[in-house]
């Protein structure tokens, strides 16, 4: 991901797992001869990014239709978790396990590191004990500001809870979860928050036409959606796109720009914003085809110059939580765009983007694990390894 592919290549790594060299295999066996070697079957790759996931959800999985917009499958979401609420003394364990199960699957699939969200802290443990690496984004929405009285406040009570057992390789910094349902100031904290923290946050934007409709002038379906909740409507109508918006809560004052998910309904003045913030978008095609029927325009997004990586979304929006799928249907989706593009979105995009320098590349001082990834039919061109939604992997290196 630094660099062209090596034919018959080979990767250097010292005992604590660190990349010493990357190079032919031919050179690297002359320079150290001696060196105790284990042969892949097919690519050798960096353990991949899931830039966006929300593990607490995958008790959900198959549980919340869609196809027809956000609004609707919020709704249906929403009824869901209630319904599982109300067998409280089992439903906390289910969700649990169904974290747990979704998160060994992910490793198991090649995933080495995560960008988890959570209203909850209680994937960390699933998190944690798949292995994983990353970043939770403790998601905040305005009914626990108005609940709590503040939002960041409860949030830190909440991880004070956990503090004694946090898993080593894991950030934590907390998130807004989307225009429509976090208000200004809310999000405008969150924002500061994380510039003093110095880690990037992450947001749900431009997901839906009805969002893009609220912040331009209060029409489309939240507004009913609000008021029911009592929140007024009018406090979410900047007259702005979703990224100016965002842009003028202070989401890019900071060196760490926020991870900008979904972005499907991004127009050409928020591709320009997150561009020159140099800002991720991260894309989850799956979840926006289960949801919308709609992918981002990617072509559009590469060619004003926005960064992508790639995220599954959760299990009650995605049938798993493999980038492999993602890939596939991207790959399916915009055939112009070159493999090494997707590849690179899958595992160092993801990673820069949530500043976790020692993983997502082959590259000499990083740890990023290493998989071997076979084709199955050795004679299968490279250029099927993103087109494959079933490819063989094979830990060789844990990160």
């Amino acid at each position: 991901m630094t660099g062209p592919p090596v034919a018959e290549g080979a990767v250097l790594i010292d005992g604590q797992g660190t990349i010493v060299a990357v190079g032919r295999r031919t050179d690297l066996l002359q320079r150290h001869p001696g060196a105790p070697e284990e042969r892949g079957a097919g690519a050798l790759l960096p353990g991949l990014v899931n830039a966006h996931c929300h593990l607490e959800l995958s008790a959900l999985a198959e549980r919340v239709s869609g196809h027809d917009g956000l609004v609707s499958w919020v709704g249906r979401l929403m009824a869901a978790t209630a319904a599982e609420a109300e067998t409280a003394t089992t439903a906390s364990d289910r969700r649990a396990a169904a974290a747990h199960r979704a998160a060994i699957q992910m490793a198991a699939a090649g995933t080495a590191a995560i960008g988890d969200v959570g209203n909850s802290l209680d994937a960390v443990t699933a998190v944690a004990d798949a292995g994983l690496r990353g970043v939770v984004f403790h998601e905040l929405v305005g009914s626990r500001d108005a609940r709590t009285g503040d939002a960041l406040a409860d949030a830190a009570r909440e991880l004070d809870r956990v503090a004694d057992r946090w898993p080593p390789g894991v950030g934590y910094v907390v998130a807004p979860h989307a225009p429509y349902s976090a208000g200004p100031d809310l999000i405008r904290r969150i924002f500061a928050a994380a510039k003093r923290a110095g880690v990037p946050t992450s947001v749900h934007v431009a997901e839906d036409e009805d969002e893009i409709a609220l912040l331009r002038d209060g029409s489309g379906r939240w507004p009913a959606v609000l008021e029911a909740m009592g929140v007024a409507a009018g406090s979410r109508v900047p007259g702005l796109t979703p990224v100016a918006y965002l842009a003028s809560l202070g989401a890019f004052d900071a060196d760490a720009p926020p991870l900008l998910v979904h972005m499907v309904h991004a127009g050409a003045e928020d591709r320009r914003i997150a561009a020159a913030a140099g800002a991720t978008a991260v894309v989850c095609a799956r979840s926006n085809l289960h949801i919308g029927d709609r992918l981002p325009d990617v072509p559009a997004l590469l060619a004003d110059g926005v960064r992508l990586a790639l995220g599954t979304d959760s299990l009650a929006s995605s049938p798993d939580l493999s980038l492999w799928g993602e890939l596939t249907t991207l790959a399916r989706a915009f055939p112009t765009v070159p493999s090494t593009t997707w590849l690179a979105a899958a595992t160092r995009a993801g990673a820069d983007a949530m500043r976790l320098p020692a993983l997502g590349a082959l590259a000499p001082g990083r740890r990023p694990g290493v998989i071997d990834v076979s084709l199955g039919d050795p004679a299968r061109p490279a250029e099927a390894l993103v087109r494959d939604p079933r490819p063989i992997v094979r830990w060789l290196v844990r990160p």
